[in-house]
């Protein structure tokens, strides 16, 4: 492949409100789209750390896509050199690593005419179910499954919120509490007691991304399963988290754990441990969105997963449509989607 076309789309794009977590308070969505074409094919993909998940800067993003290109430019390469200098470029940026690997699976898969997540995988299903959002999502649109930010009231005020929201959606609809770290051991102790009452699916990164030992430890005091968001960034956290013994469930950012190779690693690792893999958004753009689907049914995760994020962002596009509470991937070649 000698790819004659390489370009970097700086973005920003506003929330339609502003996005509260525990910890951050997000306004717009920054990174980069990238594009690059080879005989007639266009490949894209999304680089966009996410602030408070990320490791790395967009300046550092720059600087190793421009290392990328500059190692590519004018150079007849096949698939499995252009892979490797995908690593050795993508070291310490995993947003990176995600863009240049989605943008190339899109321009093989475009090759044989089949979905990207088709060509990874033949056994891929072409949807997959996915959880509602409080606050966006209403009772009645399908979702079996509904995540709720928590940690950020006092504990009388969650407790009125769950009942309100039990009362809304109803008893079989499972809850996802996401804290984003926002307690201590004893905090977290008292706030599972509290809901287990309620019908939680899981309780994710109720302590900080580091303490594996007190998440370890809550897991003796508490009925809910415990998932890790934050903890999870890369294989050798993943490996870490199991000898702790510290989750149930991996909550997995390909924008952050490294894209199509990274995951699969991590997924492969959790089966072997009996651990539940769900496949989550980092608030992307729909390139990104669109690349996280793939990447979940090309490796036939049967979680709901955290997909359906697409009206947070003023796009200005239509965003992937949620039928059932399940998003499915277009008909088209590829990854089905375009700058």
């Amino acid at each position: 492949m000698k790819i004659r076309h390489f370009k970097v789309t700086p973005f920003s794009i506003p929330f339609v409100e502003p996005l509260q977590t525990s910890g951050m308070t997000y306004s717009h969505r920054e990174g980069v789209w990238i594009q690059m074409k080879w005989d007639n094919f266009t490949g894209v993909g999304e680089a966009s750390p996410l602030p408070g998940f990320s490791t790395e800067t967009l300046k550092e993003v720059h600087y190793a896509l421009e290392g990328f290109h500059q190692a590519i430019n004018g150079e007849d390469l096949d698939s499995e050199e252009l892979f490797l200098l995908i690593e050795i470029h993508s070291q310490n940026t995993p947003s990176v690593r995600f863009a240049l690997e989605t943008a190339i699976y899109d321009i093989l898969a475009k090759e044989e005419e089949l979905p990207l997540a088709k060509y990874l995988n033949t056994n891929a299903k072409s949807e997959i179910a996915v959880n509602g959002l409080t606050g966006m999502h209403q009772p009645g649109e399908g979702f079996t499954v509904m995540k709720v930010k928590v940690g950020f009231r006092n504990l009388f005020d969650e407790i009125e919120n769950m009942e309100y929201l039990t009362k809304s959606f109803g008893e079989d609809i499972q809850f996802r509490l996401d804290c984003n770290g926002a307690f201590d051991l004893p905090k977290a102790i008292r706030f599972c007691k509290e809901m287990e009452k309620f019908n939680i699916d899981y309780i994710e990164q109720p302590l900080p991304a580091d303490n594996l030992e007190d998440l370890a430890e809550l897991t003796y005091h508490t009925e809910i399963q415990i998932a890790v968001d934050e903890s999870l960034t890369d294989f050798q956290s993943a490996e870490k988290i199991i000898d702790e013994q510290a989750a149930h469930v991996f909550v997995i950012k390909p924008m952050v754990s490294g894209g199509f190779t990274e995951c699969k690693k991590i997924i492969m690792l959790a089966r072997t441990e009996n651990i539940r893999t769900v496949i989550t958004s980092s608030l992307e753009t729909a390139i990104g969105r669109t690349a996280c689907l793939h990447l979940a049914l090309t490796n036939e995760i049967t979680e709901a997963c955290g997909l359906a994020t697409g009206e947070l962002l003023n796009e200005g596009k239509p965003t992937q449509p949620i039928h059932g509470g399940k998003i499915a991937i277009s008909g088209g070649y590829g990854l089905g989607t375009d700058l």
